[in-house]
């Protein structure tokens, strides 16, 4: 129970708000998670600022106490995450700044533009903060936070960073995010949403397009874009965007896999940290071996695929004999090597192991190994707008590369357009390999440390 004093003035405002809006906006209560899946035409980032200034409308000049501790807060404090300082001042900041001189000037807000922040009078702010801040905002407290296209936020920072944010007893604990799956079903975006479709302990999600809201978007424009888009190819971004498909990249299991961005050769000055190596075992079916090196340190590490040997019907000495061979590529043999292989044929493990391999406890959890792997091939940015990754491939890993572009989901077989979660058992042998030593390695992102623009760009 929390007791309050009446604000110092009250003003009446008209805002008019969309039907999915106007549900949003009734779930966005105390201790709410909101997710809001919504594609272009609905005004996410919008209703977003609509709802930070509604906030301090309502909270600004009271003072909220618990009853137990005697701790007590003055207004509402509000954060808005976003990757990038630059994004903020590029994109939204000035949205923003037309609203506060704007229609919600009467509340008398000050921004200081170098910290990036808001005060008001009656003791509430606004404070926008980015990913790159992870170390500087440990420590913030607050009543509500707002993630816009979350899905450039990473998972770790969002479980690590920000649900401690709302450890005191008088916060409000709200939540409320968006955007564009951009990382499919294995972002931000899509982990809350699911979430929010099984009603799971306040979370609220809501999926709408542009059918949704036909008083603001014209429906003959988007009908013409999605033709231009059909004879383009660029379908699944029109998808992506318009339609909020998490699956709009089709059935691959690594819709955010880009050749132009994850394959390139490894620098020569790098000095690898660890080197891991999957193994996937095979007769009609490719046997594979991966060597990867790992740079930096901890879950903050990028990897890099540096070699694949990929071969059917070879005999177990043929297998035997590679391993002394992979060794070798090692820039040192002092470098620790882990080998994580399917458990399924411990007696070939123990073959390998004789001849050096040093195998440690693997994971083979599908899902599990999928996600790991998709949260290090994830595509980010850096403060400056370069695009970066934390898993590369070396282009002689021809193999690793095609079963990247073939690794795909099953479909309903009673609707082809719906894609299962279950994935198919073909074109998989690499990608077990590579599963095995990240998944093993590095364990699911949302256990792990989130990661900072200068720990994880080796290169």
């Amino acid at each position: 129970m929390l007791t309050t004093t009446e604000p110092a003035n009250r003003q009446k405002l008209r805002i008019k708000l969309s039907r999915p809006q106007t549900k949003a906006r009734r779930a966005f209560t105390d201790g709410a998670t909101v997710t809001l899946a919504w594609g272009r035409g609905l005004g996410k980032t919008e209703f977003i600022l609509i709802c930070m200034f509604l906030l301090v409308a309502q909270w600004d000049h009271e003072t909220r106490t618990h009853p137990e501790s005697g701790a007590s807060v003055r207004g509402v404090r509000i954060a808005y995450l976003m990757p990038a300082a630059t994004q903020a001042r590029k994109t939204v900041l000035t949205r923003f700044l037309e609203k506060l001189r704007g229609q919600f000037k009467f509340l008398r807000g000050e921004i200081n533009l170098t910290e990036l922040k808001v005060t008001f009078p009656g003791g509430s702010w606004i404070q926008f903060v980015s990913q790159e801040q992870r170390e500087l905002i440990r420590g913030l407290r607050c009543d509500a936070v707002f993630v816009d296209e979350c899905d450039d936020i990473d998972i770790e920072l969002y479980s690590a960073v920000v649900k401690p944010w709302f450890s005191e007893p008088f916060s409000f604990k709200r939540r409320m995010l968006g955007g564009t799956p951009r990382r499919g079903r294995y972002g931000l975006l899509y982990q809350t949403y699911k979430l929010g479709q099984q009603a799971f302990e306040g979370h609220w999600s809501l999926h709408a397009t542009w059918r949704d809201a036909p008083e603001h978007v014209d429906s003959a424009y988007v009908a013409s874009e999605r033709r231009v888009a059909e004879q383009t190819g660029q379908l699944p971004t029109f998808e992506r965007e318009w339609e909020c498909n998490f699956d709009s990249a089709g059935d691959l299991v690594y819709p955010a896999f880009l050749e132009s961005v994850h394959v390139r050769k490894p620098n020569p000055r790098v000095v690898w940290s660890e080197y891991l190596v999957g193994v996937d075992h095979g007769w009609e079916d490719p046997g594979v071996f991966l060597l990867i090196g790992v740079a930096g340190n901890g879950n903050d590490a990028s990897v890099h695929v540096l070699r694949e040997i990929y071969k059917q019907h070879q005999i177990e000495d043929w297998w035997e004999a590679r391993v002394p061979e992979l060794l070798a590529l090692r820039q040192s043999s002092d470098v620790r090597t882990g080998w994580y292989a399917d458990p399924s044929r411990p007696e070939r493990i123990a073959a390998l192991a004789k001849k050096g391999a040093r195998f440690r406890e693997t994971n083979n959890s599908i899902e599990d190994g999928v996600s790991s792997v998709a949260n290090l091939m994830a595509i980010r940015d850096t403060h400056d707008g370069k695009k970066f990754t934390r898993l590369y491939i070396d282009p002689s890993c021809v193999n690793t590369i095609r079963e990247l572009g073939l690794y795909r989901r099953k479909r309903d077989p009673k609707n082809k357009e719906r894609v299962l979660d279950e994935i198919v058992d073909k074109d998989n042998h690499a990608m077990d390999a590579l599963r095995y030593a990240i998944m093993s390695r590095f364990g699911l992102p949302q256990v792990s440390r989130g990661v900072g623009d200068k720990r994880v760009l080796p290169y």
